[in-house]
C-alpha cells in the first residue's frame, strides 16, 4: 500500500499579524512506526527534559507541532523560515496545516475501509459462483 504525500493548500488571514499565509504543502497520509516514533521524540524536544512538567498549554502545542513535523513532507519557505511554524505569531495557519493533515489521515483510513468491504462483497460474490 502505497502512502503518496497528498498535496493541500492554505490561504488563511493571521489574526494577530493580519498577514495572510498561503502556500501548498504535502502531508503522509499514514506514518510508519519510525514515524510514530519520531513523533513523540519531536514532541519531548519541545517541552524539554521535564516534559512532565509542562501546562496543558505547552503539552497541546507540542503534540500539534509533533504531528505536522512527522507528517510534513514538502512546505513553502515562510513556513520553514519560521522554525516550521514555532516561531510564527498567528495561530490560524497552523490550525489550518493540522486541519488538513488530520482530514488526509481520516481520508486515508476511510478508503482502507472502502476496500476492504469491497473485497468482502468480492468474495462473497466469488463464492456464490
Amino acid at each position: 500500500m502505497a502512502n503518496v504525500p497528498v498535496e493541500f493548500s492554505i490561504n488563511v488571514p493571521g489574526e494577530v499579524t493580519g498577514d495572510t499565509w498561503k502556500g501548498v504543502f504535502k502531508s503522509k497520509p499514514r506514518l510508519s512506526h519510525r514515524d510514530t516514533l519520531l513523533q513523540d521524540q519531536f514532541r519531548r524536544d519541545l517541552l524539554g527534559p521535564k516534559a512532565e512538567a509542562a501546562g496543558q498549554a505547552a503539552t497541546a502545542n507540542s503534540l500539534i507541532f509533533s504531528k505536522i513535523w512527522v507528517h510534513l513532507t514538502e512546505a513553502p519557505s515562510w513556513w520553514k523560515d519560521a522554525g516550521n511554524g514555532v516561531d510564527l505569531l498567528d495561530e490560524a495557519p497552523v490550525v489550518a496545516i493540522y486541519d488538513n493533515i488530520v482530514r488526509i489521515e481520516k481520508e486515508a483510513i476511510e478508503k482502507v475501509k472502502k476496500d476492504a468491504e469491497k473485497a468482502a462483497e468480492d468474495l462473497k460474490a466469488d463464492e456464490k459462483k
